[in-house]
């Protein structure tokens, strides 16, 4: 089996839909059977999803994601395990061992409930319900904005740099 994890340095990227790089995981269960860096298209979401399939990846751990995005990535057949945080290695072992689903790896705001089975907080997991209060962050700058109720912080731009927001 196939897990892509999206990173970012050496951790998962906080944000798929702006991430370049993934760490791909072939294992057979519990271990790791071979590993690769590898990168992905950027800005195109039928692109992405498309190098998903190309490298035959089966399962795609990421941080926040966007609905479009995880839709799509879904209809290709690949199981997404949104709003994971951590260092890379760390979420690999967790992954690997069947703990992921831990509070310990759940991003900011994101509780962990079910997000194994590919669910996050609130609307069937897809991670438009994360609850009343709270801030957009921008993953890349730091730049805060108040969170507006029914709308996704990634879907809105960080008016300083332009990065994709993330719910904290």
């Amino acid at each position: 089996m196939k897990t892509a994890f999206a990173i970012w340095e050496d951790r998962i990227a906080p944000v798929f839909d702006t991430a370049r790089q993934l760490r791909l995981v072939e294992s057979d269960g519990t271990t790791v059977t071979g590993e690769s860096l590898e990168s992905l298209p950027p800005d195109d979401p039928h692109r992405i999803a498309g190098r998903l399939t190309e490298l035959g990846v089966g399962i795609l751990v990421c941080g926040a994601i966007s609905r479009p995005l995880h839709q799509l990535i879904a209809s290709q057949g690949i199981e997404v395990v949104p709003f994971v945080t951590g260092e890379t290695g760390a979420v690999v072992r967790a992954w690997l061992g069947n703990t992921l689903d831990g509070e310990r790896f759940a991003m900011p705001g994101c509780c962990g409930r079910g997000r194994r089975q590919g669910r996050g907080c609130g609307q069937g997991g897809m991670g438009g319900g994360c609850g009343q209060g709270g801030e957009c962050v921008c993953p890349a700058c730091g730049h805060r904005l108040p969170h507006e109720r029914g709308v996704p912080c990634v879907t809105r731009q960080c008016p300083k740099c332009g990065a994709a927001m993330t719910r904290i």
